[in-house]
């Protein structure tokens, strides 16, 4: 294993702060897991990886590199839903993987990453470059969830083209370290892009979010999302930059993280950035985090809930609207697995 630094700001705050990245130690994946496609259809056997791909470092990429390597090209006009599977086991622990996903103009995708694993240290390291034609649409779902002592690193480029949208929304559950890295160019004029994420961790879980957008084209929109649950002794990073570019004027963008601490030993970093050179663009970034309300707390007891449905109702409340428009597939998924965190946590105070 080796020290790896991740997720570094472009902007640099003062070393002091000691935000600029992350280190965490680095372990190769060794026995790795094969990915599992719902339809070979648009699954290309040749490979091109751009290389100019920015992932969460260099390693990472590497390594990504290293693995599987898969290409996914949708047609122009075609409409299509593709589902991808990484399952781990006792034998095969670990997965890397490089992907190339290519929307062609006016083409549809709806893509769902389901990822499960087993009580094993172990590296998932999985590196998306997604290209968005003209006219077309991409949403994107995605569920992890198990590998209790594992690292998991999602990072993925996205280029737009004109008119292009996309729409990403995570779950982040399993991991005992989750590294999240985005970086998006909107190139084209009028492309769209929205990012969210939820997350629920507890124990000494670590998370660490990074999302980038350029927004280069004219009347661009970019939209960044987190929200989730902190308990115990865990930690959650965002970093979060928006970037108008000279010549984007018309565009806009928002960017926010909330977090809520269940316990007041979970601890929470925010780091919301807007960077600027174009002067007709709209821009606006917001964090809160903090334990429940008391005064919420008691407005639901007073309507006949305990005080453990009252929080319940205050987390669920808080994802849920993020949680809808992931793919119906795998929503009642999400929510029984946030009921359960929930109900664990409750049990393990009262023990």
């Amino acid at each position: 294993m080796r020290e790896i630094r991740v997720n570094r700001l472009p902007t640099l705050t003062y070393r002091y702060l000691k935000t600029n990245d992350t280190p965490f130690m680095f372990k190769t994946p060794e026995n790795i897991a094969n990915a599992v496609f719902s339809e070979n259809k648009y699954l290309k056997k040749e490979f091109n990886f751009p290389k100019t791909y920015k992932g969460a470092c260099e390693e990472t990429i590497k390594t990504a590199l290293e693995g599987h390597t898969y290409t996914i090209k949708i047609p122009e006009n075609v409409k299509t839903k593709l589902t991808i599977e990484i399952n781990t086991s006792e034998e095969l622990k670990d997965f890397s993987g490089a992907f190339h996903v290519i929307l062609e103009e006016s083409s549809e995708l709806e893509l769902v990453w389901k990822y499960k694993g087993e009580k094993n240290i172990a590296t998932i390291l999985t590196a998306v470059q997604y290209d968005v034609g003209k006219n077309a649409e991409l949403k994107v779902s995605r569920i992890q969830d198990g590998f209790e002592d594992a690292s998991i690193y999602d990072e993925r480029n996205i280029i737009m083209a004109e008119n292009a949208h996309a729409e990403f929304v995570a779950a982040e559950f399993g991991g005992k370290e989750v590294i999240v890295h985005s970086y998006a160019q909107l190139l084209g004029n009028n492309s769209s892009l929205f990012e969210s994420a939820v997350y629920m961790a507890s124990g000494n879980q670590k998370v660490d979010f990074f999302y980038h957008i350029d927004c280069i084209g004219k009347n661009t929109d970019g939209n960044i999302d987190v929200k989730g649950a902190l308990s115990d002794y865990s930690k959650k990073v965002f970093r979060g930059i928006l970037n108008f570019i000279n010549g984007c004027s018309g565009s806009v963008g928002d960017e926010s993280d909330i977090a809520i601490q269940l316990d007041p030993t979970a601890r929470n970093v925010s780091l919301p950035l807007l960077l600027c050179t174009e002067d007709d663009v709209q821009g606006n970034h917001a964090s809160s985090a903090g334990q429940l309300d008391n005064n919420v707390l008691y407005f639901l007891m007073t309507r006949g809930f305990t005080k453990t449905e009252a929080r319940h109702i205050i987390v669920e409340s808080l994802i849920c609207p993020l949680i809808d428009k992931m793919d119906e597939s795998i929503r009642d998924e999400v929510m029984n697995i946030v009921k359960i965190q929930l109900e664990s946590r409750e049990e393990n105070c009262e023990q």
